[in-house]
């Protein structure tokens, strides 16, 4: 089959995609992932092929620039969905044109990529969900207190995603999303872990979780040489990598400032990723090495435990390497993982970006490293979803579904 991925969004959006492509490609699939020009590098790298779609923007540093402006975390929310909804409807002719020659479309769920243009070709597809709390279900035994509850928690995701997506069909001369949502009808894949996200027994049969989706890192990558250095000087670091709050550079150099002195207060070693514009106005101990972007397959097994942001990609990965992990989460599902790494044992109870000072971050750092119960748990954890087989799941589902 040739197969077309749109999908808009940050690194985190796309890679899940990339480890996909990669997999039906090895079961003999023609695929491309499309996605803002500014992901080339990142897609080819992995021996995908690439078609650009949209903007040529980095989505991360946008968003991070709208929250960073609004006077809320529900104000950022809804205006950096609008943004991405936006950035949606000028994909649109490049989407149109990249799907025309497709046999199958998959779309992520998140924001409905390629939903319209293969409604509108008449194209068969399959959506993806990185979020399985958002799966639609109903159980008949929930109380009337809840039902009202999740209804006002639906109109509220109505408000933010379902009527800008419904405002692009309209004018598209599509009817509204159904009862589905932004999931597709036929088929929609969970590239979740079924021990971290057990299956429920309430959603449709259409909804098949598969496992994880990890990427085949590149062959010609070789790790930075200091780097290799630093990691070979002592102890196992932990890796500081808080996704987009990273890129926030009006909280640059306090953020940085902030983990650098409860870093040297615990006396760990660390790596940093990000806050390059607030590290490059610190003088850093030797016990802490800053970085740009790097494969977490390959790093995170070298460390003692990460510090992230809950996001989908991080969080996977944190799981997968079997080290434990402390969570400071700022939006949406990241505030989700976060809880759920500690309820798996793996880590100390997350904390808001928020509500973070310098002494609740050496706590949670000293009980990060300190507690041989995360990383007894996080080990056994690791194994069993290494032993998982994602890809080659959702391949097979797909040609039975499809073929």
């Amino acid at each position: 089959m040739k197969i077309s991925i749109p999908t808009i969004g940050s690194r985190g959006d796309v890679q899940p995609f990339i480890a996909l492509a990669q997999g039906l490609v090895r079961a003999g699939h023609t695929v491309t992932v499309a996605s803002h020009p500014i992901m080339k590098p990142l897609v080819v790298s992995y021996g995908v092929t690439f078609a650009p779609i949209g903007p040529d923007i980095d989505l991360s540093l946008e968003v991070a620039a709208i929250r960073n402006k609004a006077p809320n975390a529900v104000m950022g929310l809804i205006k950096a969905m609008r943004f991405g909804f936006e950035m949606l409807e000028r994909s649109h002719d490049d989407i149109l044109v990249q799907c025309q020659d497709a046999d199958l479309v998959v779309v992520p769920s998140a924001i409905a990529a390629g939903k319209n243009e293969a409604e509108l070709l008449n194209l068969p597809y399959l959506s993806v969900s990185l979020m399985p709390w958002a799966i639609p279900w109903d159980d008949p035994e929930r109380s009337i207190f809840k039902r009202i509850v999740y209804g006002t928690i639906d109109g509220l995701v109505n408000l933010i995603t379902t009527r800008p997506l419904n405002g692009i069909r309209k004018g598209l001369g599509l009817r509204p999303v159904g009862a589905e949502g932004f999931t597709l009808p036929r088929l929609n894949l969970v590239p979740i872990s079924p021990i971290v996200y057990p299956s429920n027994p309430l959603w449709e049969r259409r909804h098949r979780i598969v496992g994880y989706w990890f990427v085949e890192e590149p062959r010609a990558w070789k790790p930075p040489e200091d780097l290799i250095s630093f990691l070979n000087e002592g102890d196992p670091p932990i890796l500081v990598s808080l996704g987009a709050m990273s890129l926030e550079d009006g909280e640059a150099l306090e953020s940085a400032a902030l983990f650098v002195e409860a870093i040297k207060q615990t006396g760990v070693r660390a790596i940093i990723q990000g806050w390059e514009a607030g590290i490059r106005q610190l003088i850093l101990p030797p016990n802490i090495f800053p970085t740009g972007s790097l494969p977490h397959s390959w790093l995170l097994p070298w460390c003692a435990g990460v510090v992230h942001h809950g996001g989908f990609g991080t969080t996977s990965a944190g799981l997968r390497a079997g080290v434990p992990a402390f969570v400071i989460p700022h939006i949406a599902d990241q505030f989700y993982w976060g809880q759920r790494v500690h309820e798996l044992g793996v880590g100390p109870k997350p904390i808001q970006r928020r509500k973070l000072d310098k002494q609740g971050l050496v706590s949670a750092l000293d009980e990060l490293v300190q507690d041989k119960s995360f990383r007894s748990c996080a080990e056994s954890l690791g194994v069993q979803i290494r032993a998982e087989n994602g890809i080659e799941n959702a391949v097979r589902v797909i040609e039975e579904t499809f073929g």
